[in-house]
């Protein structure tokens, strides 16, 4: 396994965690279609589903590139993230119930040494 590969499972790893935290149930990981795929699919407490695409870097990378890990969501990504959404809920309306569902995105930046730093952004598309 490749060092940015263990790095994106780790992120996805710790942001699942955090999610479960906040009441989150996770009722799948890394759900691929031809077109897209989806990182963490979870419902909240009032039964929301909502899709995650989970960012990670390390600060390192982050201050080398000068970018942080939100900025790596381009329009394309966007795109095929809402796309592979809409496929999901489609096949599983029981889901969606009256909440409707919604599209997160959680970012982690690995510091040198320590806790990682999350971050949250909702209803991003």
């Amino acid at each position: 396994m490749t060092k940015h590969i263990s790095l994106g499972r780790e992120g996805e790893n710790k942001a699942a965690d955090y999610l479960k935290k906040w009441g989150f149930k996770i009722i799948d990981r890394n759900f691929k279609i031809k077109f897209g795929e989806i990182d963490i699919i979870g419902t909240a407490k009032d039964k929301t589903l909502v899709f995650f695409e989970v960012k990670t870097m390390t600060k390192n990378a982050a201050d080398y590139a000068g970018v942080r890990p939100e900025d790596q969501m381009t329009a394309d990504k966007l795109r095929k993230f809402r796309k592979t959404a809409q496929f999901y809920a489609n096949k599983h309306r029981e889901l969606v119930h009256k909440k409707g569902y919604r599209l997160d995105l959680i970012t982690v930046l690995f510091p040198d040494f320590g806790d990682p730093a999350i971050g949250w952004y909702e209803n991003i598309v």
